[in-house]
């Protein structure tokens, strides 16, 4: 069984037509095209490949390269550069392309409903983040001076209203310097060589705990259900998994579930073992092993894991605009507070 030791090219050359390229490409196959004719047709069609890539990557197909080579090339990510590797052994070449296709769009679409979730909210922070600073250093300090000359005091109310305007700014500094500072830390722990420290890590972490247990139950179930169902038997898969240099985490649950089969544990039992896989999965694998169809009952599984996902970042995408819009909408009154109150007193000071 050779290894499989890919490394991962730069950036997407497709852009958004990535998916496209995908789905274009399993319908040609579909048709009766080879891979090569498939390829060299779909390299010369899309314009968006500036014509050096163009040649380096025709002269690629042309020599014969893999399909994954080619796809690296292009700057594929690398989960579908491994889903691809792994199709190539398993088989399922058309299907893989189309699932994987279908997963780019649907990945696509969702950070497009992040992003237009989040944008208008946070323009309007940025914008209000502007005011504040704009009054804090033009109109709240001529209303000081202005009560200085009355020799007026200020409400109790209006004199806490100035000081959380003037904390405001720096607070949102600290908010953002916070949530800047918190995916750095995520990336250098999924940097870190040690997986198995890394995975430690991730799974303490409150959010992306959930996120990541089933982003790598999806993939655990998926390939090694698509292995089953070729006909792999178990060990030659976990072979596979454990010598690709794609996915550690995928290298990692491999090695742990060879140990313990070793040691006589059932399949299920020794996935319900490992904490950075959803234990869920376990039932599902148990149920199969009873109707002699784990294979199926992974990859059902690798579904509902990527339903959940999405379904966790919509729900998020959900709840965190009507908060955003009611402490804007608190702000923006406290901010009028600010401004009219003292007109009002002064005047009652005046009368």
């Amino acid at each position: 069984m050779k290894n499989l030791n890919i490394t991962i090219g730069p950036s997407n050359k497709l852009g958004k037509y990535d998916a496209h390229f995908l789905l274009k490409l399993a319908g040609l196959l579909r048709n009766g095209f080879t891979m090569q004719q498939a390829l060299i047709f779909l390299t010369e069609q899309y314009e968006v490949i500036k014509q050096a890539d163009r040649n380096a990557l025709l002269g690629l197909i042309n020599s014969g390269a893999s399909l994954s080579a080619v796809l690296k090339h292009l700057g594929f990510s690398k989960s579908i550069i491994m889903q691809v590797s792994f199709a190539e052994i398993h088989g399922e070449i058309i299907s893989n392309l189309e699932q994987s296709g279908e997963y780019l769009t649907t990945r696509r679409q969702t950070i497009q409903k992040l992003v237009k979730t989040l944008q208008y909210p946070l323009v309007l922070v940025t914008i209000f983040i502007i005011m504040l600073v704009l009054l804090n250093y033009t109109v709240i300090p001529q209303f000081n001076e202005l009560y200085s000359a009355m020799q007026a005091d200020k409400t109790m109310l209006v004199h806490m209203l100035t000081l959380i305007l003037n904390y405001l700014p720096y607070a949102a500094l600290a908010l953002m310097t916070a949530v800047f500072l918190s995916g750095f830390t995520i990336l250098i722990i999924l940097n870190i060589k040690n997986t198995a420290l890394a995975a430690k890590l991730l799974l303490k972490i409150p959010v992306v705990k959930t996120y990541f247990k089933y982003y790598v139950t999806y993939r655990f179930s998926r390939e090694f259900g698509y292995f089953l169902n070729n006909g792999l038997e178990v060990k030659e898969i976990i072979l596979l998994f454990k010598t690709q240099t794609i996915n550690h985490y995928l290298s990692l649950a491999a090695q742990t579930i060879e140990t313990e089969l070793l040691y006589g544990t059932s399949l299920g039992d020794a996935i319900e073992q490992l904490d950075m896989l959803d234990r869920r999965l376990a039932v599902f694998v148990n149920h199969g092993e009873y109707n002699s169809n784990v294979g199926r009952e992974l990859i059902i599984y690798s579904e509902y894991s990527l339903e959940n996902i999405i379904i966790k970042i919509e729900s998020f995408t959900k709840k965190i605009q009507p908060v955003i819009f009611l402490i804007l909408g608190l702000l923006i009154v406290c901010l009028y507070l600010v401004i009219v109150l003292p007109i009002f007193n002064m005047m009652s000071n005046i009368q």
